[in-house]
């Protein structure tokens, strides 16, 4: 067990050097919001978490501890012009738990405008066009006895750029993940879950114009334990597998009792906070974050789950 614990703790600083040759582009824009209203509220450190039908996005290993079926959904105003939209399902099949995850990023009408001003200095509207791009996810997750568990989410992309020559685009991307837990059984690591996932391990981005874009890979190492029953304690260290780019840390806590949760956290972006509700099979969890790569203002988030 102390092995695996190396193993773990030791592969982010193994993988940089490795996967930093050869990468190039820039982040999936669809994928870099986030998804689920209860995560985002604790600051997005949810890798050692990921115990509901958030999992095949924030870590496909922790599908392997659920048990049951769980549907979720959300829509979100980022901005003036930009929506976000998220539908995911996870069900117990194939000896582990499958899940289906849809995510798209929409921006409507936008403007294009011209290069230079007219006679009285403005630009002009040339045409209108839109911005669709749109994440499908299946994921599949395994426990390999009550304290660990392996994950794979497979990820294919699409792109599209109404009334821009070129503007469409395809991809894919592989996602894989490890979840240990240790748990009462273990006295000296009480309730402490250790995880660690890869994402865009392996990827590809191919637009219309002939351009083929690959990201760079992200690993993200993350904590989390119970410091008494009620509450959780959760820590992420992300780091791109390319020079240049520092580690990024983001925290949560989250205290649950009876049929109410309250949430906060933080991260590169500031401050979070949440409250999550429960009633019967039916969830409704809220999320008040600040979203930089998509909107300058605090954004509210809306999570609306069943579990059965």
């Amino acid at each position: 067990m102390r092995r695996i614990l190396f193993v773990m703790l030791s592969a982010c600083l193994m993988l940089s050097p490795v996967f930093a040759l050869g990468q190039s582009g820039a982040d999936i824009a669809v994928l870099n919001a986030g998804v689920g209203a209860r995560p985002l509220a604790m600051g997005g450190a949810f890798t050692a978490v990921a115990d509901n039908a958030d999992a095949p996005y924030w870590n496909p290993a922790g599908l392997g501890f659920i048990s049951s079926q769980e549907i979720t959904s959300s829509q979100t105003r980022l901005s003036t012009d930009a929506d976000h939209y998220y539908l995911s399902y996870v069900t117990p099949a194939l000896g582990g738990t499958i899940g289906l995850s849809w995510i798209q990023v929409g921006l409507g009408n936008i403007a294009q405008t011209s290069s230079e001003v007219d006679i009285h200095n403005e630009v002009q509207n040339i045409s209108l066009f839109s911005y669709f791009s749109s994440a499908y996810l299946l994921s599949y997750g395994k426990k390999l006895n009550d304290h660990i568990a392996f994950g794979l989410t497979a990820k294919y992309l699409s792109s599209e750029m109404f009334g821009i020559s070129g503007g469409s685009g395809w991809g894919y991307s592989l996602t894989p993940g490890i979840m240990l837990r240790l748990g009462p059984s273990m006295p000296r690591f009480p309730s402490f879950t250790l995880a660690l996932k890869i994402d865009e391990l392996i990827n590809t981005q191919q637009w219309g114009t002939g351009t083929v874009e690959n990201v760079p890979p992200k690993a993200r190492l993350g904590l989390s334990w119970l410091p008494w029953s009620e509450s959780r304690v959760a820590v992420d260290i992300s780091q791109t597998v390319k020079s240049g780019y520092s580690p990024e840390v983001a925290t949560g806590f989250e205290w649950a009792q009876g049929c109410i949760a309250y949430r906060a956290g933080y991260n590169s972006s500031g401050f979070t906070a949440g409250v999550g509700f429960t009633v019967g099979h039916a969830k409704l969890d809220y999320a008040f974050v600040q979203d930089v790569n998509f909107s300058s203002n605090n954004v509210h988030r809306i999570s609306l789950s069943g579990i059965w």
